[in-house]
């Protein structure tokens, strides 16, 4: 049954919440808005609701992370050379991209300093450099002359010295500044950021492009990054994983707008650390923490605070809540229930929620974050399917993406996933005004609602996600409570996870960061004839065509290529420009070609092609040498051939060339025998179509009786047939 619009509470053993900070602003609404007088049981209530305000939670589904850079496009930008570094807190265990901040080049030495954390950091640190690791033997952090670490692996053995700056430096490294001719100064120390200078040598030009594919070098290193305080052991500063002490860091530490401890509502940061240590069993035997927070964060400027921390929330499913003006977090964990509603007031209109719209429901979840096992570029977890969220939204299955830059083990991605699907299963709401036993009630509170019929279909378990108290007077020995709420469904099914069932497994990444020379094309296929002749109007261009399939190296952006032509009889190879082609010019096949045009037919030719890469130049390939041909045509056989004996020695023969425009040249044979097969060459005449040519055979003994053919040749050397012989006999 509805009560009546204003609830009277008598305020003898009434406790109102605080913040104590809000006071002032409580104390004044008390004495000026409604005239009470300080001191009295009114004025205390009245500034006691107002003190405690609005409280709400932010949904983490509903804002979506609002188009926060992911981190691949972070660590991607954090290693272009600039001067202007970005801000950033580097947290948990992961690689920090290195920006290079300075840097001065002297012959064949490159002295530089990355950039790798605004702040001290942990520690210990393993450089790479173009992703692969530096072995180093010697101490990073000694600053003096022959200090720091020397690299002893292959390619950087003898190139690479290095230091390390975690924040509690106050020199620069004394070799850089003496070695650089004040470029770097002693006081260029970087004092409470986390950088490493190096001393880098080119070395030879041979080893050069392997040994340092990049300019400057990109820079990673991996190491334990975030110090931060653990108001559970009374503040202590150490390393930490745990998301919810990253949380509170970050709101007491940013650039933006840091938060002082007494705006914060500590308590619920205590118990989110609770819930981010909490062991979790795995498929593979034993456990890893529940909610653990590894990454970059760059803090920007246009954006809210709020807003540039949900990645952060994001790695533990969490949400922030505002409860009287100061700060708290709601972790995900199952919580119990505090009150059981059973009845509202008739202060505000009563709305039930039973479906939700569409846009808000997912039958199915998959989440992206960096995997350490692919050089922390994105992955993806197996897909988590609400069980028989399908059916029930008629059949179309919803894919809900889940970015989680600061989650680096699937199996906490694949988890978090889940809870993200199953909240936004959640489709029952209601917003009511309650009574004032309701008033410790705060947004991310839990509450079983039981408001009997007709609404039974609203009954189970809520979330809070809104209270507003508000207060009115009566007199001055009474007041209205007012409480405006919004509740969400929640169940504690969206938090249980059963590693055997439901972890799934996920291929591990093979990632290889050694830099080996740029690999050539596979092969190269050489084609001429008809194949590569090209027709333009009545001209027959003849060619040669050189093909291959791209290189496998990933980091090729075009390839050069050369003609070897062989000159004369010798064979000599002499080499002739080609040119360039961009991987823009492969086919749809993602095949490269070039033709050579006009070549000199029956000469012999070759190609050689070389990748051209981020990493340099590949070695030559070459192809297979080729004997230049034109297109493949038909001719009819000449016109006819004579022969007449003249003398003992000596025999006149005459041809006449084909009718034919393409014929060009007229070939004569002479033999013993009436046989075209085994018959010798004699002449070979320039003669068009239907063109007599008369040649004599000298040298002949007498009696002698000789056999004679005729065939016809175009300028692309393709031969008509032989004609019927001709014979002579010598007197």
């Amino acid at each position: 049954m509805r009560k009546l619009l204003l609830v009277t509470t008598a305020l003898v053993g009434f406790a109102h919440a605080e913040p104590a900070e809000a006071a002032p602003v409580g104390a004044w609404v008390a004495g000026t808005v409604f005239g009470l007088s300080a001191g009295t049981a009114a004025f205390a209530v009245v500034s006691g609701v107002v003190t405690m305000a609005i409280s709400v939670g932010l949904n983490l589904i509903a804002q979506k992370l609002r188009g926060n850079p992911k981190q691949e496009a972070v660590r991607t930008e954090l290693t272009r050379p600039t001067s202007l570094p970005a801000y950033r807190f580097v947290y948990g265990k992961t690689w920090a991209p290195g920006t290079p901040v300075a840097w001065t080049v002297k012959g064949r030495v490159l002295y530089i300093c990355y950039l790798l954390n605004s702040r001290p950091s942990a520690g210990p640190f393993t450089p790479l450099f173009d992703k692969r690791v530096v072995e180093k033997s010697g101490n990073e952090f000694d600053f003096g002359g022959g200090g720091g670490a020397v690299a002893t692996n292959d390619p950087f053995s003898g190139h690479v010295r290095y230091w390390i700056g975690n924040g509690s430096q106050i020199v620069c490294p004394a070799q850089i500044v003496s070695e650089t001719d004040g470029y770097f100064t002693a006081s260029d120390a970087w004092q409470g950021r986390t950088v490493l200078w190096a001393r880098l040598n080119c070395g030879d030009d041979e080893g050069r492009q392997e040994r340092w594919p990049a300019t400057p070098p990109e820079l990673n290193v991996d190491g334990n990054w975030s110090l931060v305080r653990d108001p559970r052991t009374g503040g202590t500063l150490a390393f930490s994983r745990n998301q919810a002490l990253i949380v509170l860091d970050a709101l007491r530490n940013n650039p933006v707008r840091a938060y002082s401890d007494q705006y914060l509502r500590l308590d619920t940061f205590r118990w989110a650390a609770d819930v981010a240590d909490e062991a979790v069993a795995v498929k593979g035997g034993g456990t890893i923490p529940r909610y653990c927070c590894d990454g970059v964060l760059v803090f920007g400027d246009g954006a809210e605070l709020e807003d540039q921390l949900q990645p952060l929330l994001a790695a533990g499913a969490s949400r922030l809540t505002r409860i009287g003006g100061r700060l708290g977090i709601i972790p995900a964990t199952p919580r119990p229930s505090v009150k059981t509603i059973t009845d509202y007031t008739d202060g505000q209109p009563l709305d039930l929620i039973r479906w939700r719209s569409s846009d808000d429901l997912y039958t199915e979840a998959v989440a992206r974050y960096p995997a350490p096992d692919r050089a922390y570029e994105s992955a993806e977890t197996p897909v988590y399917v609400v069980p028989g969220a399908q059916e029930a939204d008629g059949g179309v299955a919803k894919r809900l993406w889940l970015d989680l830059d600061f989650v680096t083990d699937y199996r906490q991605a694949e988890r978090l996933a889940k809870i993200a699907a199953e909240r936004s299963r959640m489709q029952r709401g209601i917003s009511f005004e309650l009574f004032p036993d309701s008033f410790d009630l705060v947004a991310g509170s839990m509450c079983d609602v039981d408001l009997g019929s007709p609404f039974g279909a609203w009954q189970g378990k809520y979330e809070v996600d809104s209270i507003s108290p508000f207060a009115g007077v009566n007199d001055d020995e009474s007041i209205t409570i007012r409480l405006p709420t919004v509740l969400t469904e929640s169940s504690d099914a969206i938090y249980a996870w059963n590693a055997a069932t439901e972890e799934q497994d996920v291929l591990a990444g093979a990632f290889d960061g050694s830099v080996g020379r740029v690999q050539p094309p596979p092969s190269i296929v050489m084609t001429t004839g008809t194949a590569a002749a090209e027709q333009s109007g009545d001209t027959v261009i003849p060619g040669v065509i050189a093909a291959w399939n791209g290189s496998p190296s990933a980091s090729v952006t075009g390839y050069e290529y050369e003609w070897i032509v062989y000159a004369g009889s010798s064979g000599t190879p002499a080499v002739r420009p080609g040119g360039k082609l961009s991987l823009d010019a492969a086919d749809e096949f993602g095949v490269f070609s070039v033709t050579l045009q006009f070549p000199q037919i029956g000469t012999d030719y070759q190609i050689r092609v070389r990748s051209i890469g981020t990493y340099g130049e590949s070695e030559w390939r070459t192809s297979a040498p080729i004997t230049a041909a034109g297109p493949s045509g038909s001719l009819p056989v000449p016109q006819g051939i004579t022969a007449v004996a003249q003398g003992a020695n000596r025999i006149n023969v005459t041809a006449t060339q084909a009718a034919d425009p393409n014929a060009r040249t007229l070939l004569i044979y002479g033999n013993d025998v009436d046989s075209s097969l085994t018959a010798e060459l004699l002449w070979t005449v320039p003669a068009g179509a239907s063109v007599s040519v008369a040649r004599s055979e000298t040298g002949l003994g007498s009696g002698t009786t000789r056999y004679y053919f005729a065939r016809a040749r175009d300028q692309w050397s393709n031969l008509s047939g032989f004609t019927d012989s001709a014979s002579a006999t010598t007197s």
